[in-house]
């Protein structure tokens, strides 16, 4: 069922800095007005369930052979378990309310093992793990945790370790803040709001964090934790063992906001991130870009979601960059198959598929040792180049 309701209005939050490098200032209007004229868009293919379920699919998490789908606007149910990849319905889980162990507002949800999940109602400000993630099985909730009343908002989070789940600050007062699993104690808080402008920081923290609302990421190995802004062209990456930062400031500038009388951060500028998620080698984002008094002006024919898929390395250099056939809002990549999954929410059958040229591309460079060829390898740093304008110039100290 399709649902028009501005997303963008529901989340905001925050960023850091210690080093940031400038993408070529290219807009998202350049980059899929380029993609059309050359031929270059994605075609996507409808993945069909045998059930009627979404209203708004916003987040899909894969382990193994099962996925978990959230969608905010179901009457009944925030999280759906299918088989994966072909899409079987199993359950559902996380009764919507607002009695014991149901959420008034769900997320985002986490694999925290082979059939268990973390999610996150913000409505409650609590976190609930369930067990028996898994075909065949009835989700059970085990863990009910209060989060601490200094995180203050919850929008989004991502698990650190076991023991650790990591969320971003809406106070203002730094990036991220760092909780414990078994207890909901705030542990500690890290990181600051790169913001080009300090002062206004010091003035107007929350409406900043507002402003900055972001999504987060751990790679798979926790090495490096990765953050998005909803509502501007930044991307941040955080190495955890050598507290190294690298800030990107694409084409479409940092977010804009207004400070409303009230203190709150309204945004101004553009819609931008929707969805990230670091794999082993590669960061990859799902990116919109439109202004929003360009969205106003579309009124009911406004389909939320982006079109733009950077595949960037972990150093935060776009390697790819595509440009899909129809705007999606969550997003889940199979490496292994070169598929990209995406969740359309302006269409009644909402989960859909893409092939990844690169990825096949990349695969047919290696060799059975896992060697590239010398010609994949020079390929390679040629792509990093060419495809659309994304090169990078750092400043002077920045890496």
């Amino acid at each position: 069922m399709k649902n028009k309701q501005l997303l963008c209005v529901l989340f905001p939050l925050l960023v850091a800095c210690t080093g940031q490098r400038h993408q070529q200032q290219v807009s998202s209007e350049s980059i899929i007005e380029e993609a059309v004229r050359k031929g270059e868009v994605l075609k996507g293919e409808i993945v069909p369930i045998d059930t009627a379920l979404f209203r708004y699919a916003y987040r899909m998490r894969v382990q193994g052979d099962k996925a978990v789908i959230l969608d905010l606007h179901n009457a009944d149910y925030y999280y759906h378990v299918f088989t994966y990849p072909d899409f079987q319905y199993q359950s559902s889980f996380g009764k919507r309310g607002e009695g014991p162990g149901e959420s008034i507002y769900a997320a985002n949800i986490r694999f925290a093992g082979q059939d268990t999940v973390w999610v996150l109602d913000d409505g409650k400000g609590r976190m609930y793990q369930y067990s028996g993630i898994a075909g065949g099985k009835t989700p059970k909730q085990e863990k009910d945790i209060l989060l601490d009343k200094r995180l203050f908002r919850s929008l989004d989070f991502d698990l650190k370790d076991a023991s650790t789940v990591v969320i971003p600050d809406y106070s203002g007062e730094n990036r991220f803040s760092w909780a414990s699993l078994s207890s909901g104690e705030l542990l500690r808080k890290s990181e600051q709001i790169p913001v080009s402008d300090p002062e206004l920081l010091r003035e107007s923290a929350p409406a900043v964090a507002q402003g900055w609302n972001s999504f987060v990421s751990f790679s798979p190995d926790k090495k490096i934790l990765v953050s998005v802004t909803q509502f501007g062209d930044r991307l941040d990456i955080y190495s955890m063992a050598s507290q190294k930062h690298i800030g990107e400031l694409g084409g479409d500038g940092e977010p804009q906001f207004k400070v409303s009388p009230e203190g709150y951060g309204l945004p101004a500028g553009r819609i931008c991130y929707y969805d990230v998620q670091v794999t082993d080698q590669y960061i990859y984002t799902i990116y919109d870009g439109r202004k929003f008094k360009d969205i106003m002006k579309l009124a009911d024919a406004y389909q939320q979601g982006g079109k733009i898929l950077r595949i960037s390395t972990h150093e935060g250099d776009v390697v790819k960059t595509y440009v899909l056939d129809r705007p999606i809002a969550g997003i889940y990549v199979d490496e292994a198959a070169g598929m990209l999954f995406g969740l359309d929410v302006n269409a009644d059958e909402q989960i859909v598929k893409f092939p990844l040229p690169y990825m096949e591309s990349r695969r047919s460079c290696l060799r059975s040792d896992s060697s590239f060829h010398a010609s994949c390898r020079s390929a390679d740093e040629i792509r990093r180049l060419w495809l659309f304008p994304y090169r990078h110039v750092s400043n002077a100290g920045s890496r």
